[in-house]
């Protein structure tokens, strides 16, 4: 039973959060220049992190490859 609860505890830790995938959409847009100047900029940093509508356009990958093609 022990081993049954720690495999579903394994699981839910390993589910992908929208801060995990916002972490990992930052990480790969900073690879462009013109996102890496804007991320510096503390009042667009803090606009990432707390505005809804920037983070769900950042947590769609589709989204995200269409940022770094422009």
């Amino acid at each position: 039973m022990d081993e049954l609860k720690d495999l579903l505890s394994y699981g839910i830790l390993m589910k992908p959060t929208s801060y995990s995938k916002l972490q990992l959409a930052i990480e790969e847009l900073t690879s462009e220049e013109s996102f890496r100047e804007l991320y510096r900029i503390p009042s667009y940093n803090s606009a990432v992190w707390k505005d809804k509508t920037i983070k769900n356009v950042l947590i769609d990958p589709q989204q995200v490859k269409l940022i770094k093609q422009h």
